[in-house]
Formats: C-alpha cells, structure tokens, sequence
C-alpha cells in the first residue's frame, strides 16, 4: 500500500506545475468515462456518484479556468520542459546516491535506516531527501570504494537543491517562474491530478478482485508525465548481518 498524506493548497499548486493543463484536461476526460461505465464498481471502493459528481464539477470549473487564462496556459506549457529536466536530474541524482549506499546499509543498521528515511516518495519530496542523503553519504564516504565518485556526488549536491528550489519555493516562485498568473490553475491541475490518482488506484483494485473485466493499464496515467517514485520499492533492511 502506498503511504498516505494531506495536501495544503500550495503542494498541489506545486504538484500542478509538473503538468500541462491540457494534458490534465485530456487525462480528466479519460477518467471521467472510466468512472461513468464503471460506477457501480468503483463504487464499491469509494468512488461513488457523490465523489463523481464532486470530480466533474472541479473539471469543469477547471476547464473554464483555462477558457479564461489561455496566454497563461501557454506560458506554463512552454516552460514544463524545463522543469521536467531538473526534475529528471533531481531523481538521477538520488538513484546514483541510494544505489551507492545501499551496499554498506547491508551490513550497517545505521545506514540502512537512515537511507530508509531519506528516500523520496515524490517529487515534493527531492529537495529535503538530496539534504538527507548527502548528509549520509558525507557520513559513510570513508568505508565505500576509491573507486566510487562519492565526493563528485557531494559536490553537485548543492547547486542541484539550489536549482530544484526554483520550482518548489515559495519564496522564488515569482521571480523564477513565468507562471504567477496561473497559480489557481495549477491548483486545480494538483487537485485533478490527485483526485484521479486515487480513482486509478481503485480502478486497479477493482481489476485485481474481479469486478472489473479490464487490463490493469485502463487505469493509468496516459496523457501526463511524471516523476519516478519509490513507493513500490523494497525497502532496505535495517538489521545488520549477522
């Protein structure tokens, strides 16, 4: 099961950024078909008529949003793929580390539950795990191999947090990104992208007890891309070996 938290108004907001409102509304019409055919089931695991009804409603006061921020719309779309890039870089950099430090957390429970901490769930999360794990790897250098470019890690670490604070700050989000216009978007962009989040994985226990006669990818993401998440991955063990 994944892990399960609360969202303010602002981690949606930045949750929107990572996505193209028209991708979302593509996504949305997807869902809602799924949803309407599939009602009585979906039913079962929580997503009633209410909780369709309440979908639709954010979808279409999200669709007359963008109706009405067009320039707005455009602008986000041009600027995702740069985003998209530091993103990609932030989870290269926690795979290199985790990866690294995965063969020493093997026999030291320090390490193995310190790794087990720091690894992100989602992109949200890369700024305060890139902290984390350097500070691990700073900590653990000494017992890896000459031959592993730990302290090339350690030395992106900074200008790395420094660029993904660009997208995931309040304090820059005006003078860094073009998209200050278009802040009540990205939240329900956020809050869409949740809502259908939960839907999918409902759709998917439906599949899974037999209530619903469709492959697993019915009910998944098609029309946006998204960050790479642990929150299926095994975790390290803490005890050391014996």
């Amino acid at each position: 099961m994944k892990i399960r938290r609360t969202y303010t108004a602002l981690e949606k907001r930045l949750l929107g950024k990572r996505y193209s409102s028209r991708a979302i509304a593509a996504q949305v019409g997807d869902a809602r078909l799924l949803w309407r055919l599939f009602l009585a089931q979906l039913t079962e695991f929580g997503h009633g008529p209410d909780e369709l009804g309440a979908f639709e409603a954010e979808a279409d006061a999200h669709q007359a949003l963008m109706g009405g921020r067009a320039d707005g719309v455009a602008q986000k779309t041009l600027t995702l793929a740069e985003r998209d890039a530091l993103i990609h870089d932030g989870w290269v950099w926690v795979q290199k580390v985790v990866a690294t430090l995965s063969i020493p957390a093997r026999t030291d429970a320090d390490c193995a539950t310190r790794l087990n901490a720091a690894m992100p769930v989602e992109d949200l999360d890369l700024g305060t795990a890139i902290d984390a794990l350097a500070g691990i790897l700073k900590d653990k250098m000494a017992g890896l191999s000459p031959a592993i470019p730990a302290q090339a890690r350690l030395d992106e670490a900074p200008a790395l947090r420094q660029s993904l604070a660009g997208i995931f700050s309040t304090a820059k989000d005006a003078k860094q990104l073009p998209v200050v216009d278009t802040a009540e978007l990205d939240e329900r962009d956020g809050e869409l992208y949740l809502r259908m989040r939960d839907l999918y994985e409902a759709g998917r226990a439906a599949i899974r007890a037999g209530l619903i006669d469709r492959p697993l990818a019915n009910f998944r993401f098609t029309h946006l891309r998204h960050g790479r998440t642990r929150a299926n991955d095994p975790a390290v063990d803490p005890t050391p070996a014996q």
